[in-house]
C-alpha cells in the first residue's frame, strides 16, 4: 500500500548520493522526492522490502550492522517473488525461525547490492550499549530478553581486555546501567573479576542451580556488594581520549567490512543506532570520511531541505508516509488506528527498529 502510495502520487524515490546531492546544493530540487530508509538489514528487507522495491521500481538504503551478518552463513531465502510464484510460502518468507539468522546474509545483501535498487551504508560495527555507570540494574538471569539477533540488548563487556562483541548473555552476568556507544559520554568497564565471580556462582545447571532458587538476585546483589567493599570499585571509567578513539575504530571498521564484502560499494553514510548520537560521534564520523548523519526525529528540524546541515538528517517513523500530501493521504487517526494493530501483532515480527523514511525534501 505504501508503494502504491508513492507511485500513484509521482514521489521519487532517491538513492543515498542523490539525496545528499539535493540536501547539499549539487542537484535541483525540482520534483517531490522521499529517500527510504531501512535500519538493521533483518531477513525482511531481502525477503519483504526488496521484491516490493522490485516490482514498483522504488529504491532504498539499508544501513547494516557488519558485526551482526554471520560471515559463515551464505544462503539465500525465499522471497515475496517466490510466494507469487507458488514456490514458497508467505508464513516461511515472513517468519524468522531459530536456526536462521535473523538479518540477511552476505549473499542476500550482495544480489541487492547488484540489483542497484538498495543502497547499503553503515549502523555501526557493533550497535553497542556500553555501561555509563557503576550502578548494576540487572543480571541476566531467565527473565532477560537479549534480543532477538545480536544480543544488542547485552552492553559490550571485556574478556582478557577485549571487547565480547558477540555479547554472549552468560548467566548472572550483571547489566550496569547503559546507553548506546554513540551516546555515551564516557564508557564504564566492569572488573572482569566481578564478572567472572557473579556468572560463576550463576553457572550451575539442574534444580539446584542459582538461578532456580527464588533469591537468586539477592545472592548476585550481595556478590556485587562484597566486590565492591574489597576491591573499593567495581571497574573503571575510559578516558575522552579512549573514547575517541573507540568511535573512530568502531565507525571504520564498519565502512570497512562493508565495502570489501560489496564491490564498488563506497560508504559514506551512517545511521545512528537508537536514532541518535552525541556531538562527539559526529565528529568522529566525520574524521574517518563518512558525509552524512542521520537521526531520528530532532528539534528543530521536522524535515530535510536544501542547504541544511548532512550531518543532522532527520527521519520519520515509516507510518507516517501516507501522510505526504497525495490522493489516498491518510489522517492521523487512520495511522493510529493502524499502529494499534500492529502492535497486536508478534513482536518477533515486527522489532523496534524497522523501516523510516526523510521527511520530504520538496515541501
Amino acid at each position: 500500500a505504501q508503494c502504491d502510495f508513492l507511485v500513484r502520487n509521482g514521489y521519487r524515490t532517491l538513492s543515498a548520493e542523490e539525496f545528499q546531492r539535493r540536501l547539499t546544493g549539487q542537484e535541483p530540487n525540482t520534483d517531490p522526492a522521499v529517500l527510504l530508509t531501512f535500519d538493521d538489514g533483518l531477513k525482511h528487507v531481502w525477503s519483504v522490502a526488496f521484491p516490493l522495491l522490485k516490482k514498483h521500481g522504488l529504491l532504498a538504503t539499508c544501513f547494516l550492522i557488519p558485526g551482526c551478518i554471520p560471515t559463515e552463513d551464505g544462503r539465500v531465502r525465499p522471497t515475496l517473488e517466490d510466494v507469487w510464484a507458488g514456490r514458497a510460502t508467505e508464513a516461511e518468507v515472513v517468519a524468522i525461525q531459530t536456526e536462521e539468522p535473523a538479518v540477511a546474509t552476505w549473499a542476500e545483501i550482495g544480489r541487492m547490492h547488484e540489483s542497484r535498487l538498495v543502497d547499503f551504508h553503515s549502523h555501526t560495527m557493533h550497535h553497542a550499549l556500553v555501561s555509563v555507570s557503576e550502578r548494576v540494574v540487572d543480571f541476566v538471569g531467565p527473565h532477560f530478553d537479549p534480543y532477538f539477533y545480536g544480543n544488542i540488548h547485552v552492553p559490550l563487556y571485556t574478556r582478557d581486555g577485549e571487547d565480547v562483541t558477540s555479547r554472549d548473555p552468560l548467566p548472572g552476568l550483571p547489566i550496569f546501567q547503559a546507553k548506546p556507544r554513540m551516546q555515551a559520554p564516557q564508557r564504564f568497564f566492569p572488573d572482569e573479576d566481578l564478572i567472572a565471580e557473579c556468572t560463576k556462582l550463576a553457572s550451575g545447571n539442574g534444580t539446584d542451580g542459582l538461578l532456580n532458587r527464588p533469591d537468586w538476585r539477592r545472592q548476585l546483589e550481595r556478590v556485587v556488594t562484597d566486590f565492591r567493599n574489597r576491591r573499593g570499585s567495581l571497574g573503571r571509567f575510559e578516558t575522552p581520549e579512549e573514547r575517541d578513539r573507540a568511535l573512530r575504530e568502531e565507525l571504520e571498521t564498519s565502512r570497512r567490512e562493508i565495502e570489501q564484502h560489496l564491490p564498488d560499494a563506497h560508504v559514506t553514510h551512517l545511521c545512528y543506532p537508537w536514532y541518535d548520537g552525541e556531538p562527539f560521534a559526529v565528529e568522529a564520523s566525520r574524521e574517518v570520511g563518512f558525509e552524512v548523519n542521520y537521526f531520528g526525529l530532532r528539534q528543530g528540524r521536522p524535515t530535510n531541505r536544501p542547504g541544511q546541515d548532512p550531518f543532522g538528517v532527520v527521519r520519520v517513523e515509516e507510518m507516517f508516509l501516507e501522510r505526504l500530501p497525495g490522493l489516498g493521504r491518510k489522517t492521523l487517526p487512520d495511522l493510529f488506528r493502524r499502529m494499534l494493530a500492529m502492535r497486536s501483532l508478534p513482536a518477533r515480527l515486527f522489532p523496534d527498529e524497522g523501516p523510516d523514511v526523510t521527511g520530504e525534501l520538496s515541501g
